[in-house]
């Protein structure tokens, strides 16, 4: 076994999973470690964002899940009586995958965990337990006891994706901040729906027993019933009680082979007070917990993976600073505070059982829909907003402007053709590190070494029309070329794929004296993507 890793991974789960993936396909020498011998097999969460999916492309899963999964799914919310009062989808993504969609946990487990125990890079430690984590200035140790041997692994770093009880952030001395939702409530998934449904997960807040519907691929649906206070969970669980949910309201009968889980669950609202502490860092639901209602948990999780990844590739290759690893908490924890609210919010109306309360939810509901803006807001799901990395690896733009590229947000991801004819989206161009695109002028316009120094890959994208000539892309639709002009703008974008600054010529200086605090231009003895020295031979190992 490797003495010394680059990264330690605690726990493989989905986030565990993409974050170790995320190190390996970049030639990090990393171990994960995980408790259990074989992936998960319970339909936890079950929501997937267009921005996870480009994750997941990223990882070459994302067609696989596609294929067995429900995609663009809206939300439709019921008051008294079932009444309909409001039926929301996401606006349309931008960013090349359905803007929502209802997904089999245990299938993402499984199509991770084959790629990673495949994976040369990537050292897998099976049926591991972690047992003591201790960190100084050059380094962590994890011990952990595997096969009845205790033994300690060394890393450069570690990262704690060991869920909402996470050993990692006791051990390190990390507790969260927030509070425990008091309402309990019965998850049941089942195989073999005899209905056809639409595509949305249901909220039915009727007043007397809140419940939510949520289908999906391959006629499996999720049945979620609130459980009132001198109900037992054990009770509750038995196959006579959950018949007695089932029957006859949403289906004539029910074969207990059709009950993949029956579980009681109860909410919380928390989020860690720091999601690094020294040479570690938290991931996923080890740095905040959250109710279902938002189907925001794990796309918390992957963009908490997809953020803290790229920035630690760039520490290990030795070109950043201390500020750019702590930026990872000031960009994400922010937006996973902000997504524990809004689930919180979601939940309180959704489980409102006081008939005044009801009623007057339901007319506020219908009264505030009746003004536009109020209900596109609603009816487009703006309310679960994206992230806004502003506050940390970004530039404000200053004078210079492009229609639809936002500083500190996700680049969008339109459809482009290359000097072959080939049609595949941006992403596919952009390689895995940061890349520098210009839209506008003529090709390879003059750019500070500064650019080359950090590793950034150069890409001209031009207006539908146009020929993409040499290392060029046409769009097939303008997106990030509508409003261009004659002269070049250019876009940084970081390898986790958000704007970090749009400028021209002038104000070029401006830029890379800001984002060199963050990523400095001193030599790098590798490119984290490509140069993979041979004095570091790949791990290639899963041990069980």
């Amino acid at each position: 076994m490797t003495a010394r890793r680059e990264v330690l991974v605690l726990g493989a789960g989905p986030i565990g999973l993409v974050t170790a993936l995320l190190l390996a396909d970049a030639g990090v020498r990393t171990t994960l470690v995980e408790k259990a011998a074989e992936p998960g097999d319970l339909p936890r969460a079950i929501s997937l964002q267009d921005e996870s999916f480009r994750t997941l492309e990223q990882l070459g899963v994302a067609d696989a899940l596609k294929t067995e999964s429900l995609l663009d799914t809206g939300s439709r919310y019921f008051g008294l009586g079932d009444r309909l009062l409001l039926e929301a989808r996401p606006v349309a993504s931008r960013l090349g995958h359905p803007a929502k969609t209802q997904f089999d946990q245990p299938v993402l487990e499984r199509l991770l965990w084959e790629r990673a125990v495949a994976h040369e890079w990537l050292e897998f430690l099976r049926d591991a337990e972690a047992t003591a984590i201790t960190q100084d200035s050059d380094g962590v140790g994890l011990t952990v006891t595997v096969g009845g041997m205790t033994r300690t692994l060394t890393a450069d770093w570690l990262i704690g994706a060991d869920g909402g009880r996470s050993f990692t952030r006791r051990a390190v001395g990390i507790d969260l901040a927030g509070t425990t939702q008091p309402q309990r409530w019965i998850v049941v998934d089942l195989h073999n729906e005899p209905y056809a449904r639409d595509p949305f997960a249901e909220f039915h807040g009727d007043g007397e027993r809140p419940y939510v519907l949520v289908p999906g691929a391959g006629r499996r649906l999720r049945m979620e019933f609130m459980l009132f206070d001198d109900e037992d969970p054990d009770e509750m669980t038995t196959p006579e009680r959950i018949r007695e949910l089932v029957v006859p309201r949403f289906r004539a009968e029910l074969v207990p082979d059709d009950v993949r889980r029956a579980v009681v669950y109860v909410a919380h609202q928390r989020v860690a007070r720091a999601y690094r502490a020294g040479r570690t860092f938290l991931v996923g639901d080890a740095a905040h917990l959250m109710p279902p209602f938002a189907g925001q948990g794990l796309n918390a999780g992957i963009r908490d993976a997809t953020n803290l990844t790229w920035k630690l590739i760039e520490a290990i290759t030795g070109g950043v600073t201390e500020r750019l690893l702590d930026s990872y908490e000031v960009e994400r924890r922010a937006h996973g505070a902000a997504m524990v609210t809004v689930s919180r919010r979601i939940g309180a109306v959704v489980m409102a059982t006081h008939p005044v309360l009801t009623r007057v939810r339901d007319t506020a509901v219908r009264t505030v829909s009746l003004i536009p803006s109020v209900r596109e807001f609603l009816a487009n799901m703006r309310f679960i907003a994206p992230p806004d990395y502003t506050a940390g690896v970004a530039v404000a733009a200053h004078g210079v402007t492009l229609d639809t590229v936002a500083v500190g947000r996700a680049l969008s991801q339109p459809v482009v053709r290359d000097v072959t004819g080939a049609e595949r989206g941006l992403d596919a161009h952009l390689g895995r590190g940061w890349a520098l695109l210009q839209i506008g002028g003529p090709p390879d316009a003059a750019v500070d070494a500064y650019w080359d120094a950090i590793g950034a890959h150069r890409l001209c994208v031009r207006a539908p029309g146009g020929e993409p000539i040499g290392g060029a892309v046409t769009e097939t639709i303008p997106v990030l070329t509508s409003g261009a002009g004659t002269l070049p703008v250019f876009v940084a974008v970081r390898p986790d794929r958000y704007v970090a600054a749009v400028f021209d010529s002038v104000g070029e200086q401006r830029v890379i004296e800001r984002l060199r605090p963050f990523m400095t231009d001193r030599p790098r003895p590798t490119d984290p993507y490509s140069g993979i020295p041979h004095s570091r031979p790949p791990l290639n190992r899963s041990i069980r």
